[in-house]
């Protein structure tokens, strides 16, 4: 069956931009199986774009499975080779990617001395030499000897690339001016390493002159910020930062490898001005981007969650409100105005995971997950009491639920208790079966109560969405979910990846935001971070709402409004 090279690689990027991964998932299988069975002409430059899509969005696996084939089908070209690599790396399959990497090196280096595309591959791939060395650097445990030796293996790749073209490589010279950094703080030196300043220094005025001059590229941008995170210039930081944000081209891929240095190579954490700068804007820009699976460590969440008081009241004194008197940052000014935004969009989600906590038999594997309430935001006769939320099938007095039974609940709050006390439900005040709505509104006991409102005396609790954001019929809807909870009983995640609202029928509301057994009992929150609804189950054959035929993959939450309008007291 004949195949349009163009029009398949059109598909593949549109359902990609919308976040349908099953759908892209699905064209590239059809696209490969059309590879091995077909000798017709497949242009390689289609296949070079449909593996830069996959790479944009982290499909690494998708990735991988269309390069083998083009390779093995004689379509490859040097571009296919070096994106097979990438997949292999990101992936952590180091040594099959050095394998690829140092054949693909010796070819492009015999290659016509004319031939740029060449030359071009040839130093992107002696870089991914030094990706790979780095990340084995940052693999290893307290093997010192080995970790030195990888270190300086990935310097020697960046620096090799770097010397041979220094108004060009600048991707490559940072990168040496950051693990020069991290090896000298490891203890390891070498006399022919570059001053780390100096170097940083002379790639940050290459850069702005390019600026000037309006030739700047958005990867040096990029270099740009890091190069002012070695010089510690962080309100520098954040203009270069924001200015690379703000361009499409910086997708998924490219945002995720950037945290990864800020916190793997530089170390940034949330107890240093460029870590509560930087951090949370990749992190939000991510989350805007939607690239693939993330988590959130739960400790970063504990810092940012803490930092969100400290916050509003900067940005109450940026906006005159301030009653302290006390001088602030200057947030604003230094993350501009857009970027500012979208930092305190992230900082306000990362404070919701506060009220969040994980319900088991005992304090260390999870059942499912609940989330606090205020009495008066479900009905007006509960007034200032803290509440807890979770599913009828997490918890329940219903012993045809096969849920926990109330007496035999422990609650615990990761991020909003340091202590991770273990807290108790002394009854299950409302409960709508799981054939219905599926919720459970429960008290803790006196003790517990007393706790969790110490714990909580200075944090925001999220306001209940009044209404459901409009999407049209039968047109794919741009409105996302964020679901918080403790999958498989684990740690506390934020779940955002394939997270596109799909339709809503009251009291039901069906997303694809994924989600795994302990996810039970979560809040769903919409893009203002309003409470939006409890998930409660999720299904590959999700019946459709309207009465539309057939199934879909699906989650499946309760509206927030359904329940608190059932609640009788």
């Amino acid at each position: 069956m004949p195949l349009d090279a163009s029009t398949t690689a059109s598909r593949i990027k549109e359902r990609l931009d919308r976040m349908d991964k099953k759908s892209a998932s699905a064209l590239c299988e059809e696209l490969i199986l059309f590879l091995y069975g077909s000798d017709e002409e497949f242009p390689s430059a289609e296949g070079e774009k449909i593996l830069q899509y996959l790479r944009n969005k982290r499909m690494f696996t998708q990735m991988q499975r269309v390069a083998d084939v083009l390779i093995q089908t004689g379509r490859a070209t040097f571009t296919i080779q070096r994106q097979y690599a990438q997949s292999l790396i990101d992936q952590g399959n180091y040594t099959a990617a050095l394998a690829v990497l140092d054949q693909l090196i010796a070819e492009t280096g015999e290659a016509d001395h004319k031939d740029a595309k060449a030359a071009k591959e040839n130093m992107e791939s002696r870089g991914l030499l030094g990706r790979i060395y780095k990340q084995l650097f940052v693999n290893t445990g307290n093997d010192n000897v080995r970790k030195a030796d990888f270190i300086r293996q990935a310097i020697d790749a960046y620096q090799a690339v770097y010397n041979a073209a220094p108004e060009t490589a600048l991707w490559h010279g940072i990168n040496v001016v950051a693990l020069v950094q991290r090896a000298k703080s490891n203890g390891i030196k070498d006399p022919v390493w570059p001053n780390d300043q100096e170097l940083a220094q002379s790639i940050l005025t290459l850069i702005q002159q390019r600026y000037d001059e309006g030739e700047a590229t958005i990867w040096q941008f990029a270099t740009a910020c890091e190069a002012c995170v070695a010089l510690q210039k962080p309100e520098e930081a954040m203009h270069w930062l924001s200015g690379y944000l703000r361009m499409p081209a910086a997708d998924a891929f490219e945002v995720a490898s950037m945290l990864r240095q800020m916190k793997e190579i530089w170390r940034l954490d949330m107890h240093s001005e460029m870590g509560q700068m930087i951090l949370p804007l990749l992190q939000a820009a991510l989350l805007e981007r939607d690239g693939g699976s993330f988590t959130i460590e739960t400790q970063m969440l504990k810092e940012q969650a803490e930092m969100e008081a400290h916050i509003s009241t900067a940005y109450a004194s940026i906006k005159g409100k301030s009653t302290t008197g006390k001088q602030t940052p200057q947030l604003e000014k230094i993350f501009g105005e857009d970027s500012f935004k979208t930092y305190r969009w992230y900082m306000t989600g990362a404070s919701r995971c506060m009220a969040i906590a994980r319900i088991g038999r005992d304090a260390t594997k999870g059942f499912g997950t609940g989330f606090l309430v205020r009495g008066a935001d479900l009905h007006e006769s509960l007034g200032a009491e803290l509440l807890l939320i979770t599913n009828a099938h997490v918890v329940s007095n219903d012993a045809a639920e096969k849920a926990l039974h109330p007496d035999e609940v422990v609650v615990t709050f990761e991020v909003l208790d340091k202590d991770a006390a273990e807290l108790r439900i002394a009854e299950v005040l409302w409960s709508s079966p799981s054939s219905l709505l599926d919720a459970s509104v429960l008290r803790f006991d006196k003790e517990s109560l007393a706790i969790i409102e110490t714990l909580t005396k200075d944090i925001a609790f999220y306001p209940l969405a009044k209404r459901l954001p409009a999407i049209q019929a039968d047109m794919p809807s741009e409105e996302r979910i964020y679901i918080i909870g403790h999958p498989a009983g684990g740690t506390l995640q934020l779940s955002f990846q394939d997270n596109l609202l799909l339709d809503y029928e009251d009291p039901r509301i069906h997303y694809r935001t994924p989600t795994t057994g302990g996810s039970s009992g979560s809040p769903v929150f919409n893009q203002q971070w309003e409470l939006m609804g409890l998930h409660h189950a999720g299904s590959e054959e999700m019946p459709r709402l309207h009465g539309k035929p057939g199934t879909y993959q699906a989650n499946e939450g309760m509206w927030i409004q359904a329940i608190k309008n059932a609640i009788t007291l």
